[in-house]
C-alpha cells in the first residue's frame, strides 16, 4: 500500500501519457491498414504511378504541415515526437503498398488461379489458396511444392484474413491483393515494439527518436511491409522476444515467461529460424537460475522449477508442433529445398573466402550498386546483404543518371554506416553501463543471428541465400546501439565526463547520427522517385 501512495506521480503521468500514445498508434495502424485494403479496391489502385506519386505527395505534405504546427506551437513533447515518427512510417508502408501490385518484389510467391479451379499452386500464394479452396493445412508432402515446407501460422493467418474478404464480398481478385495488408500491419507494429524495445532500455530525447527513426525509415521493412510471405510476421515476433526478454531481466516473473513462451513457439510456427533467439534467452535463464541455486531458498527453487516446466510445456508443443508433423506423416526432417547445381545463383564453386570472407573493392560495385543475382558477378554474402538491404532484388537497367548518383552516393554512405554502427554495437553493448544481463542477451543474439545466417549460406549456397530479409531482425539491435550511444555519449552531463576516449566516443556519435539521417533522407528520395515502386 505504501509503494502505491508514494509512487513518483511524473512516472504515473509518463507511464498513462505513453499508454495513450501506444493504444492511439495501434489504433492508427489498423486504421491505415483498412483504409489501405479499401483504397486497393478504388480507381486510385488502377491510375498511373506518377498520379499516385503525386496524390500521396499532397498526403506527406499534410502530414509535415501537421509536424511543423505542432513543433511551432511548441506542443512537442516525447510521446507526440514519437507519434509522428511512427505515423511516417505507417504513410511510407501504406503508401509502398498501394504503390506495389501482388507480384512486384516478391520472394517465393507464386501464384494463385482462384476458386473455380482444382489446381494446386506454388508458392506463399498458393499455400495461402491451398487452405483457401479446401480449409484445410496442405496434405501433400511439403516438401514436394514450393515454399510449402513452411510452417502455416502466417498462411492460416493471411487465409483468414482472404475469407473475411470474400465475406465481405470483395471479388477474389482484389481479395487475393490484399493479401498485402496482414504483412503490412506486422511492419507497423514492428515500430511500435521497436519504441518500446528503446523504453525499456531508458532511452530518451535524440537518442530514442534517431534509434527509432531507423528502424522506421530503413527501407527494408517497408519493402516486406508489401511481401506476402512470412518474414514479417517472423520479425514481428523475433521482435516481441527481444522486448519480452528486457523486461523478464528486470521483473523475472511467470506472466512473463508464458508470454515469452507463446512469442518462441508462435514464432517458430511462422517460421523455423526464429527459434535463434532462444538461444541468448536460454543463457539468460541459465544464469537466473543458478543464482537461485546459490540462494538456497528451497521454495523459490520449487517456484523457479515450476515455472520453467510451465514454460517448457507451451513452447515444446507449439514450437515443434511443425517439425513432428511432418516427420510423423511424411518423414521429412527440417529443411529448405534448393535450386539445384545448375542454377546461376550457385555458389559452391567458389571458396569460403570469396562467400565469407571481407569483400574486395570491386565486389562492391559501387558503380553500380544493385544484387545481379548471379553467383559469377557477385557471390560475396556481405554485399548481396548490403545490396538487398537497399534495394532488395533489383536491378534496373534503365535507371536514370540523376537517381542513379543518388543511388551510389546513398550505398557507399550505407555501407559506412553499417561499419561504423556494427563497431557501435560492441561498445555500447560491452559499456559498464549496460546491465549486465542486457549485454549478455543483446550481444549473444546478434552474434547468433549472424552466424546461424552465416551457416544458412553454408549449408543453403545460393546467392539468394545472402538476402538481407534472413537478419532484417539486425536492424532493432543497430536501433539499440544507435539510443544507447546517444544516451551513453552525447548526453549533456556526461560529454565531459572523464571516461576513457569519451572525446572520440562523443565526435564519432555525432558522425554516426548525421550519416543514419542523411542515408535515410537519400533513400526515401530514391524511393519517391524511382517509378518502380
Amino acid at each position: 500500500m505504501k509503494k502505491l501512495l508514494f509512487r513518483n506521480p511524473h512516472a504515473i503521468f509518463r507511464n498513462n501519457a505513453a499508454a495513450r500514445t501506444t493504444l492511439s498508434l495501434i489504433l492508427t495502424i489498423v486504421l491505415s491498414c483498412l483504409v489501405t485494403a479499401a483504397a486497393q479496391g478504388t480507381s486510385f489502385f488502377y491510375c498511373s504511378h506518377y498520379t499516385k506519386v503525386l496524390v500521396l505527395a499532397c498526403l506527406f505534405l499534410a502530414y509535415a504541415g501537421l509536424f511543423f504546427y505542432l513543433k511551432i506551437s511548441r506542443r512537442f513533447n516525447e510521446n507526440t515526437v514519437v507519434f509522428l515518427l511512427i505515423l511516417g512510417g505507417v504513410l511510407l508502408r501504406c503508401s509502398y503498398v498501394l504503390l506495389s501490385g501482388l507480384y512486384e518484389r516478391q520472394h517465393d510467391a507464386g501464384a494463385y488461379t482462384g476458386m473455380g479451379t482444382d489446381f494446386i499452386n506454388p508458392g506463399h500464394i498458393g499455400y495461402v489458396e491451398h487452405i483457401y479452396k479446401f480449409r484445410r493445412l496442405p496434405d501433400i508432402n511439403p516438401y514436394e511444392l514450393f515454399a510449402y515446407y513452411h510452417p502455416p501460422l502466417h498462411h492460416i493467418l493471411s487465409y483468414i484474413w482472404l475469407q473475411i474478404n470474400i465475406w465481405l464480398g470483395v471479388p477474389e481478385s482484389l481479395a487475393f491483393e490484399n493479401l498485402q495488408i496482414p504483412p503490412l500491419l506486422y511492419s507497423c507494429l514492428c515500430m511500435v515494439i521497436t519504441w518500446k524495445i528503446l523504453k525499456t532500455l531508458e532511452v530518451r530525447g535524440n537518442g530514442l527518436y534517431i534509434g527509432l527513426a531507423f528502424m522506421v525509415f530503413h527501407p527494408a521493412t517497408i519493402v516486406m511491409a508489401g511481401s506476402v510471405n512470412n518474414d514479417m510476421l517472423t520479425i514481428l515476433f523475433m521482435c516481441l522476444l527481444i522486448w519480452e526478454s528486457l523486461k523478464w531481466i528486470r521483473d523475472k516473473n511467470l506472466a512473463g515467461l508464458i508470454r515469452l513462451a507463446l512469442y518462441i513457439g508462435f514464432g517458430m510456427l511462422t517460421k523455423l529460424n526464429s527459434a535463434v533467439l532462444a538461444i541468448p534467452l536460454a543463457i539468460i535463464f541459465l544464469i537466473h537460475f543458478i543464482s537461485v541455486i546459490r540462494a538456497k531458498d528451497k521454495p523459490q527453487l520449487l517456484k523457479w522449477v515450476r515455472n520453467y516446466c510451465i514454460f517448457g510445456v507451451i513452447v515444446a508443443p507449439i514450437g515443434l508442433s511443425w517439425i513432428i508433423r511432418n516427420l510423423t506423416r511424411f518423414g521429412e526432417k527440417p529443411g529448405v529445398p534448393v535450386p539445384g547445381e545448375t542454377s546461376p545463383m550457385y555458389t559452391a564453386p567458389y571458396s569460403l573466402w570469396s562467400r565469407l570472407g571481407i569483400p574486395s573493392f570491386s565486389d562492391w560495385n559501387f558503380a553500380f550498386p544493385f544484387h545481379p543475382i548471379s553467383a559469377k558477378a557477385c557471390n560475396n554474402t556481405w554485399v548481396i546483404m548490403f545490396h538487398t538491404s537497399m534495394f532488395t532484388e533489383e536491378y534496373p537497367v534503365d535507371l536514370p543518371d540523376l537517381l542513379l548518383v543518388l543511388c551510389q552516393i546513398t550505398f557507399v554512405l550505407a555501407v559506412i554506416l553499417g561499419i561504423a554502427t556494427f563497431i557501435l554495437l560492441f561498445i555500447t553493448f560491452l559499456n559498464r553501463r549496460t546491465r549486465k544481463e542486457d549485454t549478455i542477451f543483446l550481444l549473444t543474439g546478434y552474434i547468433i543471428m549472424l552466424t546461424s545466417f552465416a551457416a544458412f549460406v553454408i549449408i543453403y549456397p545460393y546467392t539468394c541465400s545472402s538476402d538481407f530479409r534472413y537478419v532484417a531482425v539486425c536492424l532493432v539491435y543497430i536501433s539499440i546501439a544507435i539510443g544507447l550511444g546517444n544516451k551513453y555519449y552525447l548526453a549533456p552531463h556526461l560529454i565531459h565526463k572523464d571516461e576513457k576516449f569519451m572525446q572520440t566516443k562523443t565526435v564519432f556519435m555525432h558522425c554516426i547520427n548525421s550519416v543514419t539521417l542523411t542515408v535515410l533522407a537519400l533513400i526515401t528520395l530514391i524511393y519517391i522517385f524511382w517509378d518502380r515502386w
